[in-house]
């Protein structure tokens, strides 16, 4: 085997252990797949947090952005700027 096609073996196997996500421009952001871990944890942690949020993982932009509705229509997406602002207060 040439070195083209070792090349094109070593690609086509990091591409199996990436997350793909294809983005309304005709991009495609990805990331390894222990992001969807990371992504999700610090979408639970930004839930009530306000202003002490952490910031936003890169993921759940990708997500929101997502030409894909697996992506786009997923948890991952449902947290943008002032998402639980439009939750009414039902404490009292």
């Amino acid at each position: 085997m040439g070195l083209r096609g070792r090349i094109r073996r070593l690609e086509r196997n990091a591409r199996e252990e990436m997350i793909e996500i294809p983005q309304k421009d005709g991009m495609v952001a990805r990331f390894p797949k222990s992001a969807s871990m990371e992504a999700f944890a610090n979408l639970v942690g930004r839930m009530g947090a306000g202003e002490d949020a952490p910031p936003e993982h890169p993921l759940l932009e990708a997500a929101r952005n997502s030409s894909e509705p697996e992506w786009s229509e997923s948890f991952y997406a449902a947290g943008g700027e002032g998402w639980t602002d439009q939750v009414e207060d039902l404490s009292e």
